[in-house]
């Protein structure tokens, strides 16, 4: 359905506008001497793109299953373009009984809130028959993703590879393009969603992992990805995991990485062998063909069970990296590394992932604390995060009621908060519970200043409400992994030692050797987790999203910059459709009366009004 990773996938070229990195359009520009966050060229170039989406029966492991499709290819058509260039991008709703919308997963969307393609919020769904046309210019260069944003149709298939050709502050010689890394179910996802919700917490197991969309199901002999190296040429591969809920492990049989980017931020280069990517994570790396002309070897994407939850035989995907000269009738024969099939759920550490251009973080005009609770609500439960959960209403977005009437106050759960004028944020996001939160921000890449680890006893000095304490079977330390006392393995690195060269913190960061744990901070109606301590603190990592761990906390900044209304929200499917969300009301003074919120808004709002007066639409989720 996709020639991505096929033997016919094209190499991408450094850039589209010219034939080598010196007549690209940046010119000068570079990772190291230029703030991308501030400064852009401006190429006058517009890319087109038409995006037609159906609902269709298909079988990309050999078993078929319905999917939703863009332009029918599973993964969806790569976006490409320059930094620089303006995207149009047309997208067609041809399915017939539900609404959607296409987010540009790590797009800043600057001067362009209204496409960021989350319905209820920046626009109203596209009614089924109509079509909705996105123009936007991108703000960041590197790998990226987009995927629908209404309820969890992503989880059916519905997402796609992006990159943004940039300046390259490492060289090689092949860039072989997206790999995209998935979990699989073989279930439409409103069912999956509805069970999810019914069950209380209990997580819908994966049926399968795919690259690009491909892999065998328990040995059916369905093709498997396949990719092209060149002796004695550096690649560069672009991992994008898509998953709904799967932490992904992605390594190469004997060879080694390095890692260039992370999400839309090119950093410092470091080696690994094993590159961890929570759902809605990107990492560039690059790799040397130090095999021989006639050589093969695996690239492999591991979910570790205690961190993705899924049905036997469903951990593993395989791809073959074949030389020029190799026999492609034959399977590679190696056998994987050491640390290939490590259980620790967790993103590298912090100290390793220095960003290329250096920004500090300065101190912030608001701190809050925001504990991740999951709360009984009748039937079934929900996410809150402190005290709060949301819906969205895709008949009234919130960013069409801030423009035109001016609102600052919304419906209770929307769960959209008025930040004003200030000039940055400050979040310390504390999970003490059982499940993993890859935390995600619209509009923003957020500094991660720490990570840690976080238990009740800290987050909620004076007791946590009966109500609060919902344990199932399925939440269990043992199936998620990473829990407030994680096993001792040796490749289980605990995201609680100091990152730094300091001393192993608890908590909030007193050890017995300073005299046993200490009295919290309390920031709000919480007690902080977080010390205080900042990793890197001139330049601490940057990115949009970050693996949260049981039992553990983190605390991102980022500069109040971009007017809008911006989600922070989990990037697991379930999480999200179950509540899990903030919404950031961002200068709301600088949006209001802006006309091109209001004319883009009745775009999509005339015909899903027009569609919902004669159909009722079914949101048993948060809408997102």
């Amino acid at each position: 359905m996709s020639r991505l990773g096929t033997p016919h996938a094209p190499f991408l070229n450094k850039c589209l506008t010219g034939d080598t990195s010196l007549h690209c359009p940046w010119g000068n520009m570079n990772a190291t001497n230029t703030n991308a966050y501030t400064t852009r060229p401006d190429t006058g170039i517009t890319r087109t793109y038409d995006f037609v989406i159906t609902k269709e029966t298909v079988a990309p492991d050999g078993i078929e299953n319905k999917l939703l499709l863009v332009n029918s290819q599973f993964p969806g058509p790569l976006i490409e373009c320059d930094w620089g260039d303006l995207l149009e991008i047309t997208v067609r709703n041809n399915i017939s009984d539900e609404g959607t919308s296409i987010h540009w997963h790590g797009m800043l969307q600057q001067d362009t809130p209204w496409m960021d393609g989350v319905p209820g919020i920046a626009q109203c769904p596209i009614a089924p028959g109509s079509s909705y046309t996105y123009l936007f210019k991108p703000d960041l260069y590197g790998t990226g993703w987009y995927h629908s944003h209404f309820a969890a149709q992503a989880v059916s298939g519905f997402s796609g590879p992006m990159v943004v050709h940039g300046p390259n502050h490492v060289d090689y010689d092949i860039d072989l393009g997206p790999i995209a890394i998935s979990d699989y179910f073989h279930t439409y996802y409103d069912v999956i969603t509805e069970g999810f919700l019914e069950n209380k917490v209990e997580v819908t197991l994966s049926d399968n992992n795919l690259i690009n969309g491909k892999n065998s199901y328990l040995d059916n002999d369905a093709p498997l990805a396949s990719f092209n190296f060149t002796s004695g040429k550096t690649h560069r591969l672009r991992l994008i995991n898509t998953s709904a809920f799967a932490v992904q492990k992605v390594s190469i049989d004997g060879y080694s990485m390095r890692v260039i980017a992370n999400d839309y931020v090119p950093i410092v280069p470091y080696e690994t062998t094993v590159v961890t990517l929570a759902p809605g994570q990107r990492s560039d790396v690059l790799v040397d063909g130090t095999g021989g002309p006639s050589d093969s070897t695996w690239l492999r994407a591991y979910k570790p069970p205690n961190c993705s939850p899924g049905k036997q035989g469903s951990y593993l995907a395989t791809a073959a990296i074949f030389y020029e000269h190799a026999d492609r009738t034959r399977a590679p024969s190696t056998q994987p590394g050491g640390d290939a099939y490590n259980d620790y759920c967790g993103n590298d550490p912090l100290s390793q992932t220095v960003p290329a251009y250096p920004l500090a973080p300065g101190e912030p005009g608001v701190t809050e604390v925001l504990p991740v609770e999951l709360r009984p609500n009748g039937s079934s439960n929900l996410w809150f995060l402190a005290n709060r959960t949301f819906r969205v209403d895709y008949n009234a977005p919130q960013l069409l009621l801030g423009a035109r009437d001016g609102a600052v106050a919304f419906p209770r759960i929307q769960n959209v908060h008025d930040y004003g004028r200030n000039a940055s944020l400050r979040f310390v996001v504390q999970n003490p519970g059982f499940q993993p939160h890859p935390v995600h921000l619209h509009g923003h890449n957020f500094m991660v200043l720490r990570e840690g680890a976080c238990d009740n006893e800290t987050v909620f000095p004076h007791g946590q409400p009966e109500f609060s304490h919902v344990f199932s079977p399925g939440e269990a330390s043992a199936r998620f992994g990473g829990g407030p006392n994680p096993p001792d393995h040796p490749n289980h690195r605990r995201a609680d030692a100091s990152q730094d060269g300091g001393h192993q913190g608890q908590g909030n960061g007193k050890g017995p050797e300073h005299g046993g744990k200490q009295k919290p901070t309390i920031i709000g109606d919480y007690g902080s987790c977080w010390d205080g301590s900042i990793v890197n603190p001139q330049n601490p990592q940057r990115r949009d999203t970050q693996m949260l761990l049981p039992g553990h906390y983190i605390v991102i900044q980022f500069e109040l910059d971009n007017p809008g209304i911006w989600p922070l929200h989990c990037h697991i499917a379930w999480h999200l459709s179950g509540g899990m969300g903030w919404m950031i009301l961002e200068r709301p003074d600088d949006i209001l009366n802006n006309n091109k919120i209001t004319d883009a808004m009745s775009q999509t709002c005339d015909g899903w009004l027009a569609w919902t007066n004669d159909h009722v639409v079914d949101q048993i989720d948060g809408g997102l």
